[in-house]
């Protein structure tokens, strides 16, 4: 193998995947090359995602599926690895070999498996609609960085399932920005874009003083910041109750 700083990804995943017979032919670029610095594989059914992580010598990978009844990926595990014929290995049994997911965690501790909160809203609709809100922020290559901010989006997610102003409500996400549709179909209606709550990710521009939360709304281009979690939900519920949603043409 190659010195890592040299590695090209998909083309070493590929020759291990020969070598030991699997039948995973990864995908390929737009210019019919297999990138270097990522790997991916792109038909219906069973894929994945994979790349390096923080060095050279770290990979990570999510494995999901693609249907077509739903209209985003769903999820199954993620996780980091430093070895790649291991990576390779799980790639085979999940893509190729069609293994269960939980067969294939029993033989790989560096997987985190995929869960949907306990909490469950008793409209279907909604249910599957904070499902795909999960999946799509548990679909991410990059969990590793930026930990402190990620579990806090993810008790936000948790905190605004459990309020009862948003329990018959519809969640979507776009750039992490929770919003919230009164109806299934959010791209027909739905409160100005310009309303979210989202975690901050402090820097020295928005230091840990200024809060953990931001609130955006259509009045205030500043927007609303909140150390507590419930505070900063409470107010973005009494927001949507201020207006009525939008219906877009």
């Amino acid at each position: 193998m190659p010195e890592n700083d040299k590695m090209h990804f998909s083309k070493e995943i590929q020759s291990i995947l020969i070598q030991t017979n699997s039948e995973v032919e990864l995908a390929k670029t737009m210019d019919g090359i297999l990138p270097n610095r990522y790997a991916f594989f792109n038909k219906n059914g069973r894929s994945f995602r994979a790349e390096f992580a923080q060095t050279d010598k770290n990979f990570s990978i999510v494995l999901f599926e693609l249907t077509e009844n739903k209209n985003y990926e769903q999820c199954f595990a993620r996780g980091i690895f430093n070895d790649l014929k291991r990576l390779s290995k799980v790639i085979d049994l999940w893509v190729g070999k069609q293994e269960s997911i939980s067969k294939i965690k029993s033989e790989f501790n560096e997987l985190e498996i995929y869960e949907d909160f306990d909490l469950k809203n008793p409209n279907s609709d909604i249910e599957k609609a904070w499902s795909k809100v999960q999946n799509i922020f548990f679909n991410d290559t990059k969990f590793w960085e930026n930990t402190e901010w990620k579990n806090r989006y993810l008790k936000m997610l948790l905190g605004a399932k459990r309020h009862t102003e948003f329990k018959k409500l519809f969640p979507f996400t776009s750039h992490y920005w929770l919003r919230f549709s009164p109806r299934k179909e959010f791209i027909s209606e739905c409160w100005p874009l310009d309303t979210y709550i989202v975690p901050i990710l402090h820097t020295n521009e928005l230091p840990p003083e200024l809060g953990d939360y931001y609130v955006s709304t259509a009045e205030n281009e500043y927007g609303n910041y909140f150390s507590d979690l419930n505070k900063a939900l409470d107010f973005y519920a009494s927001k949507l109750k201020e207006t009525e949603p939008i219906k877009w043409n």
